[in-house]
């Protein structure tokens, strides 16, 4: 025992005692597989002696003992782990951002106690890594020696990990093919221990220096931002609020020179609202000097105002209509009158817009407010039915809804025109809706108006317009995805104008998967025009390698009058230019993929052969880009958007998934084709062209999409999940996020797409995307179809007509309850989170995300949203607008 002591002692000197060019190794002294598969998240590989590294669903942490190298300088390191099962080509290495406990960590958990999570409130394990929560990120490919693999690791990492401000490494796979089970050797194995292999650097270390500038930014009641100029010399930060470190997540490393923002989150019960505290920032350089430190004292968290307005609703009328109820048109009763989702008992006789007796409705200029009016009689009969409103050049819009089945259960969906009469039963609700356009030009005050039942039932109407008015164009969008174009372009504007009559857009996607390879169909542009001929989509796509145009004639025909909004000219906002368009530019448009891909699977070397493929692109872009310019679609949300999903075998489709991405190698493609749009569309900066992401998975970037100001299309569970995440690239990079999922089933309640909306907004998200929203076949006329929003009909005369669903109402109700607030916040000047206290007020979000399977958009639901509460939000918000 005395001799074994002696050699570890004379180990630990000669470590301590090292010598630039000398090689260190570095044991491990932790390590864990976190599994990220559901049902498995909270599992712990911390005791096995071997585990995985197996591609999104185990990324390995690994922790060392760094007292070896503290207070010196790394030129170089490698981390050397044993081989075990199947092969891994390559991973991403990146620094942790939070303390874990080998026996306890797991996905959802760090196993530390008194961390919340990893590291704050509903963190999972791939927020505070891979390049998120300001972690440093490398991609290492693998070289195996004598069964060992060699990645090499950024010296910067063990300079982290050797200060503190970095707990261990996590090793993530490249590929994610999960029918393998690649696997490592792990420090529990005393003959296979992996370790990190360090060469010393005898460079000198400059002195750090203190940050400057320091100023406290948009405090709430959560937290605030901390903004300093970043010193020349220096390496890492340490912060502290009132003595109480700042969790290692929110502390971005320094950036020579630069103005930085730290955020000041997270932080101990103790540091309380309106109160000042001390906020002290130590500049560390690599070798662990300290600077002195920069010192500021100020209020970090403010409560600020929030008004709450008070409200009262009529009381019910002690004597109803008879068989005639009114309810708000986002609301909704089965047949048999029971209701859909929880509404109180005399709903249908008294709720926000209805006592009974009246109908009393409020709106802004230019809002469409609408009702639900469900008849019975006695005696069977034919009825007619009229609304009419005493207000100038108001436009009402009549529907009879179709009862379809859905979950055991006849519920209202689809929508026809009104017929001239409609058959009334006493046992079975009729169900029409009807939407009031209110003029942009109305003054304000109350209006009259009465709805009328041919059977001598009258119910007086009022409505109440407010003092202000909705913005014509939409400042949070609802796009309504669909794939494939109709056959005629008439069919097209027939989508296009419910869509617009409902603040919305339809967004058609005109490629298909299988355009990869070589002489493949690349396009599916050829919709009948309305001089009958159909577009030439064969001459669309024939561009050629190096050609610098392209054949945009059928397009402009076809797409313009929808793009610059002259096809709205005579509607209710007037000529509204399309917020979202797919262009065709992806992986295979203007030229096909495979014709020219080595085989690579990174796709900045895929092309390297064929620098012609690269350079179509770039110039077909710019020729759309001029072109645009050139007719003025300058207020077009035009998008570059890859849909494609593939694999580097699958020779007919795309190499990699960039629709919702998983490997490595799908974030790199998408970075690089970025690049290329980037060059493609800067020829002109009046042309909005967004790059679009559609994103399930934002936590596994690797840094790969770091610091693009692109369009991001998140996931719900996503934004569930990722929150933070997704919100920090927002603010740090300008990005934009919109939020995709599905649409509520017919059987749910309509109120979660408006929470659904809601939600996203109050989290800064500018849009939401419903999936596949067009039903081609008129199925959902006659049966529940939960993705059927606009439907396909034929009229008797055998034209194709465009049906829509009652849901679709709400989508509607959603954005104009969005815009209200929009113009609160602007008028008030609040904060984003003095936005979520005041909503919160009336609504509670708390939302759960049901998935059927891995690929499934998602589909939201809020178990405690009061339809009472949603109109509540609605009328304050007007109130507090009026008030002004």
């Amino acid at each position: 025992m005395r001799i074994l002591l002696t050699l570890l002692s004379l180990t630990v000197a000669f470590a301590t005692e090292a010598n630039a060019g000398d090689s260190i190794r570095l044991p491990v002294i932790k390590d864990n597989s976190i599994v990220m598969v559901d049902g498995e998240w909270d599992q712990n590989a911390g005791q096995q002696g071997q585990i995985r590294v197996k591609g999104n669903q185990h990324i390995v942490t690994m922790a060392f003992d760094m007292s070896a190298v503290a207070g010196k300088r790394v030129k170089r390191a490698t981390l050397v782990c044993v081989q075990g099962e199947q092969h891994i080509s390559g991973v991403t290495l990146s620094t942790i951002a939070c303390p874990w406990d080998e026996a306890r960590s797991a996905g959802l958990t760090a196993g530390i106690e008194g961390v919340d999570d990893w590291g704050y409130s509903g963190a999972r394990f791939p927020a505070v890594s891979g390049g998120n929560a300001f972690t440093l990120v490398h991609q290492s490919g693998s070289l195996v020696r004598d069964g060992n693999y060699h990645w090499d690791v950024l010296s910067d990492m063990v300079h982290a990990m050797a200060l503190g401000v970095a707990d261990g490494l996590a090793i993530h796979e490249h590929d994610a093919d999960y029918r393998r089970n690649p696997t490592i050797f792990s420090h529990q194995q005393s003959s296979k221990k992996p370790y990190l292999l360090v060469e010393l650097d005898d460079s000198d270390e400059a002195d750090p220096e203190a940050a400057t500038d320091l100023q406290l930014e948009s405090p709430d009641i959560h937290s605030a931002e901390l903004t300093l100029t970043s010193p020349m010399h220096g390496f890492a930060y340490e912060v502290t609020v009132d003595g109480s470190p700042l969790g290692r997540h929110n502390i971005p490393l320094v950036a020579p020179g630069h103005p930085q923002t730290i955020p000041l989150r997270d932080l101990p019960s103790s540091i309380t609202p309106d109160q000042p505290y001390e906020i002290r920032v130590v500049t560390l350089n690599r070798t662990g000097q300290r600077s002195p430190p920069a010192v500021l004292r100020g209020v970090i968290l403010k409560s600020g105002p929030v008004d709450r307005p008070s409200l009262a609703f009529a009381p019910p009328h002690p004597s109803p209509i008879p068989g005639l109820s009114v309810i708000p048109v986002t609301d909704k009763f089965d047949a048999s009158g029971k209701a859909v989702g929880e509404l109180p008992e005399n709903y249908r006789t008294h709720n926000p817009i209805f006592d009974g007796k009246r109908v009393q409705l409020a709106a802004a200029a230019g809002e469409v407010v609408g009702f639900q009016l469900l008849l019975r009689r006695d005696d069977s009969e034919q009825a007619s039915v009229n609304v009419h409103v005493n207000v100038p050049q108001a436009r009402v819009d009549l529907h009879q809804a179709v009862y379809v089945p859905a979950n055991g259960r006849m519920i209202p969906d689809p929508l026809l025109p009104l017929s001239e009469s409609v058959s009334l039963k006493p046992d079975t609700d009729q169900c029409i809706v009807a939407d009031i356009y209110i003029p942009f030009d109305a003054s304000p005050g109350v209006r009259t108006g009465k709805i009328t039942i041919s059977d001598g039932r009258v119910v007086p109407l009022s409505i109440k317009v407010h003092p202000f008015t909705l913005p014509r164009q939409a400042t949070f969008l609802c796009e309504m995805n669909g794939y494939g174009l109709p056959d005629h372009v008439n069919d097209y504007y027939a989508l296009q104008q419910i869509a617009y009559d409902h603040r919305v857009h339809a967004n058609i996607l005109h490629y298909s998967h299988d355009t990869a390879a070589p002489g493949a169909r690349k396009s599916n542009l050829d919709m009948r025009l309305r001089s009958g001929r159909r577009m030439n989509n064969q001459r669309y796509d024939d561009i050629q390698p190096n050609s610098i145009t392209g054949y945009w004639n059928d397009f402009a025909e076809a797409f313009g009058p929808y793009i610059d909004g002259s096809l709205f000219q005579n509607g209710h906002r007037g000529p509204i230019p399309a917020p979202g368009f797919y262009l065709t530019f992806h992986e295979s448009w203007p030229l096909n993929c495979r014709a020219y891909f080595n085989g690579d699977p990174d796709a900045y070397q895929a092309f390297n052969a064929h620098p012609e493929y690269a350079r179509t692109y770039v110039n077909i872009l710019q020729d759309f880009a001029r072109l645009a310019d050139s007719k003025g679609w300058n207020q077009t949300g035009f998008q570059v958007y890859f849909n494609n999903k593939g694999s580097l075998e699958q020779t007919t489709k795309a190499p990699w998934i960039l629709d919702e991405p998983t490997s490595y190698w799908d974030y790199r493609a998408l970075q690089f084709y970025g690049e290329l749009t980037d060059r493609g569309r800067e020829v002109t900066a009046d042309v909005q062209i967004d790059y679009r992401i559609d994103i399930s998975r934002p936590e596994y970037c690797r840094g790969q999409l770091h610091g693009r100001d692109d369009l991001w299309v998140v996931s719900s569970a996503a934004f569930q999940n990722y929150r933070r995440l997704v919100t920090d690239r927002m603010q740090r990079d300008g990005l934009k996020a919109w939020v995709y999922g599905t649409t509520n089933h017919v059987h749910e309640t309509n109120r979660n797409v408006q929470a659904w909306a809601l939600d996203a907004w109050q989290y800064g998200a500018t849009g939401i995307v419903p999936w596949q929203t067009v039903n081609k076949t008129g199925s959902a006329l006659t049966k529940a179809d939960q993705l059927g929003l606009f439907i396909f009909d034929k009229a008797p005369d055998g034209q194709t007509v465009v049906r829509h669903s009652l849901r679709l109402k709400a989508y509607r109700d959603a954005q104009q309850l969005i815009e209200y607030l929009n113009l609160l916040q602007h008028q008030r000047g609040w904060t984003r989170q003095q936005m979520r206290r005041f909503v919160s007020q009336y609504v509670d979000l708390n939302v759960q995300v049901h998935k059927t399977n891995e690929a499934d958009a998602g589909t939201s639901a809020y178990g405690k949203l009061s339809a009472a509460g949603l109109e509540s939000l609605r009328l304050a918000t007007a109130k507090l607008l009026a008030a002004d």
